[in-house]
């Protein structure tokens, strides 16, 4: 395991990784669309599960060797971004002008949510190196709301109708990943250089998921110990 991360290293790999993260999300999740549309599944949710996966994982690559993160940060993202997306599909059914879909005010509610719950269950993986874990949900939170905020406003509204707005809009999708992964390092890093760790058992009752062992929550031992 690395030292506590401070070198431009880190930085450099944590922001690519979430940046390749978010990009290959959008081309999974756009290439299995018409699929999932094909089976019945619709709805925001299969967008979030997609993206919140593979940025999970795509951040593990080099979590795992600077802080010793198990793959539940993985399953924490996915889960995590999952969970409000799927809340926001079952209450559009019923009154439409809630949809993510639809209305960004929604769409960007349930992206700082999903961020917040994926730091919250990411938090665990951290509290072995910093007595900071739990302010890692505020940090995660934050990066992907200004994620979508970044990506929604650079944007263009609707169909593109020109060749610049086609270009204007691909060139909105990495700045969004770029700037999640800017201020997710950000937080990461402070949360990091606090010494000593939380009690295993705090927050516990809280947001923890049962993992293959039916223990609570994402704090695993370390790969390899």
């Amino acid at each position: 395991m690395e030292p506590i991360p401070k070198s431009r290293s880190f930085v450099r790999r944590w922001v690519l990784a979430t940046l390749g993260g978010w990009l290959l999300g959008i081309v999974v999740v756009g290439l299995l669309g018409d699929a999932l549309e094909g089976i019945g599944v619709g709805g925001q949710f299969p967008i979030a599960l997609g993206v919140g996966l593979v940025v999970g994982y795509a951040q593990w690559l080099v979590a795992r060797k600077w802080f010793a993160a198990s793959r539940r940060w993985i399953w924490a993202s996915a889960i995590g971004m999952t969970a409000p997306f799927l809340i926001a599909d079952i209450v559009a059914i019923r009154w439409r002008a809630w949809s993510t879909a639809d209305n960004a005010t929604s769409l960007l509610l349930a992206v700082a949510l999903g961020g917040a719950l994926t730091g919250w269950w990411q938090r665990r993986c951290l509290q072995p190196r910093s007595g900071r874990g739990r302010m890692w949900a505020v940090a995660s939170g934050g990066g992907w709301a200004l994620a979508a905020v970044v990506t929604l406003f650079a944007m263009v509204p609707g169909h593109p109708e020109s060749a610049l707005d086609m270009w204007r809009n691909l060139g909105a999708l990495p700045l969004g990943g770029a700037v999640m992964g800017a201020v997710t390092v950000v937080g990461l890093v402070w949360v990091l250089k606090a010494e000593g760790t939380e009690s295993p058992a705090a927050g516990d009752a809280v947001g923890g998921l049962p993992d293959s062992h039916g223990s609570s929550g994402f704090g695993d031992r370390p790969e390899g110990e």
